[in-house]
């Protein structure tokens, strides 16, 4: 005679419901080896990694940025076209939308240039469908409300302050607005490679455990960040990557992302008091 089951409590259903249940339906809705194989995935894989290393080495080096900020100043005239005489606060805000355009190229070319040359597949593979985005959005609204919620309290200590802004003392309104554009679409960038590109492949063989490989150099380009980003890019990367694969777009995860960069720099401001000055 069976053993009837044990009755299950409210977390454990909560649980069952909220993660096992997702996770299920990855490996139902994803898993079909004979949609990838050994080539493909090893193409993704080394061509991410060659995308970080470049990107940590070249775009994040101080003075390759500086470098690419005066010579933008003086092809496109700004500030006067010399770069010696700009000011520290626009040869800065420079500097942060030469970082912002070297992110972008390298996350977004290197998704385009293996899909499109190497791979032969549609770019809907990378998730840039805008389908089911309004559909699930409540969904991010809802994570939206606790990660705010934790930013706000975070916002009070002075390591917070001093990393956020990016750039760092905004002298006007243009010029932070100007900012926060060039930071959301480096987001988007981001979310096309980590969500969209590394997963591309992957999920066609492991499913869910696809989000294990991307969360990892997820987690490590948050280094350079306060202990507890860093730490909070675990748990965001796994999310957002089992719900790009669950829903089949990353727009929501984009639509979060520079949702809770834009939060966190206004934070950061208001705590120093930038906007009363």
């Amino acid at each position: 005679m069976a053993a009837r089951a044990e009755p299950r409590g409210a977390v454990a259903r909560l649980f069952d419901t909220l993660i096992v249940e997702q996770l299920r339906a990855v490996d139902r809705e994803q898993v079909d080896p004979s949609k990838t194989s050994d080539r493909r995935i090893l193409t993704v894989v080394y061509a991410s990694c060659v995308a970080l290393l470049l990107l940590n080495y070249v775009v994040l080096d101080f003075d390759t940025q500086r470098s690419a900020a005066a010579y933008l100043i003086s092809a496109l005239g700004l500030f006067g076209g010399d770069p010696l005489s700009a000011k520290p606060d626009q040869v800065a805000l420079t500097m942060r939308i030469c970082w912002s355009l070297g992110c972008m190229f390298f996350y977004l070319v290197t998704p385009l240039v293996v899909h499109g040359l190497f791979l032969k597949t549609p770019m809907r593979t990378l998730g840039l469908s805008p389908r089911g985005f309004l559909k699930h959005l409540w969904i991010y609204v809802l994570l939206f409300v606790p990660v705010g919620a934790s930013v706000w309290v975070v916002s009070y200590q002075p390591t917070f302050q001093a990393t956020y802004p990016f750039y760092r003392n905004p002298s006007g309104l243009g010029y932070l607005l100007c900012w926060e554009l060039f930071y959301g679409m480096q987001f988007f960038a981001l979310e096309v490679f980590f969500r969209g590109f590394m997963l591309s492949e992957l999920k066609h063989r492991w499913g869910w455990r696809a989000v294990l490989f991307m969360v990892v150099p997820y987690c490590m380009i948050h280094f350079s960040k306060p202990g507890l980003e860093a730490t909070g890019a675990i748990l965001a990367g796994s999310v957002l990557g089992v719900l790009a694969l669950r829903t089949g777009t990353i727009w929501g995860g984009v639509a979060i992302h520079v949702a809770v960069a834009w939060w966190m720099d206004i934070s950061s401001l208001i705590q120093r008091g930038w906007f009363s000055a």
